[in-house]
Parts: structure tokens; C-alpha cells; sequence
């Protein structure tokens, strides 16, 4: 019975991967359409990138962690002991991690909250899901439209209701 259940959940985090990868191009790919006009786009957010080298993540077998992305597929392959050592009741320090490094608050808590390999997996994929779809998103289309016919910045920073573009 577990292991049926352990096949389903496995299932269904590649799955959200796949989502998110198809999220992500589809993102890109109409960015890459861009309006004819100037445009500068800053965006505040570090969740898509890597952190810089000094700010990595090693965990207890001494294998190094870059972004966000390389923490859900290293979650699933991570020995359960290495998990408990860096998440237990005394701390979380992925969670940590995606504070600090991140800037991500949100993420964070709903980090917090859970306790196990999976769940934690789970919650990173929710998490970066919801931002890529908001980036797609039709409102944030209009926003960058209306910037390119005025020629003005856009300048997006991460909230916690998800992304607020500001044009400048």
C-alpha cells in the first residue's frame, strides 16, 4: 500500500514538474514576442535564478544546491536522513534558505509548516507554479503592453500576493 502510494505521489510531482516546465516556456516564449518600443524590465524576484556561489546550499553529504529548482529534484532523490538532519522540529533550513537567499517569505512559511521530503517538494512546486502563471498571466501581458506604448520602465517586485509590477 505504500509503496502504491509512494508511486502515485512520484507520479504526480513529474507531472507539476512538467507543468512548470511548460509554464516556463510558454512564459518565455511570449516574452520573447516583444512589442515593437523600448522596454526595461526589472524584476526584483531571485526564485527563478541560482543564488550566488557563496550563498548555496550544502547539504549533510556535502552535495551543493543552486536554486530552488535543483532543490525539488534533489529532495527526491535525498536519503531520508539527510532530510531529517536539515528539517526537524528544532529547525527548517531549507525553509531558511528560501528566506534569506530568496527573498521569499511566503514560500518560507508554507515551508514551515510541513515536515516531510514530499510535502516539502510539494510546496516549492505550488509556490513557483503560482509566480510563473502570474508572470503568463493576462493582466501582467496588459501591464508590460501599456509601459512599451508610453516608453517607460516597468520595475516588478515580489509581494505577498504574488508579483506587483509598477511602471514607472
Amino acid at each position: 500500500m505504500a509503496k502504491k502510494r509512494m508511486k502515485h505521489v512520484k507520479s504526480r510531482i513529474k507531472h507539476a514538474k512538467a507543468r512548470i516546465k511548460h509554464a516556463v516556456r510558454k512564459a518565455l516564449k511570449r516574452a520573447r514576442e516583444a512589442p515593437k518600443g523600448r522596454l526595461e524590465i526589472m524584476y526584483r524576484s531571485k526564485e527563478f535564478g541560482k543564488a550566488p556561489v557563496e550563498k548555496h546550499f550544502v547539504l549533510q553529504d556535502g552535495r551543493k544546491i543552486e536554486s530552488l529548482f535543483q532543490l525539488i529534484d534533489e529532495l527526491e532523490t535525498m536519503g531520508e536522513d539527510v532530510f531529517r538532519h536539515h528539517v526537524n522540529e528544532m529547525r527548517n533550513d531549507f525553509a531558511n534558505w528560501a528566506r534569506d537567499v530568496f527573498a521569499s517569505s511566503s514560500l518560507a512559511e508554507e515551508m514551515q509548516m510541513v515536515r516531510d521530503r514530499i510535502d516539502t517538494q510539494r510546496a516549492i512546486m505550488k509556490h513557483l507554479l503560482r509566480d510563473v502563471a502570474h508572470v503568463a498571466s493576462k493582466e501582467h501581458r496588459e501591464e508590460v503592453k501599456q509601459a512599451v506604448q508610453h516608453e517607460k520602465k516597468i520595475e516588478c517586485r515580489k509581494t505577498s500576493r504574488g508579483i506587483k509590477c509598477v511602471i514607472k
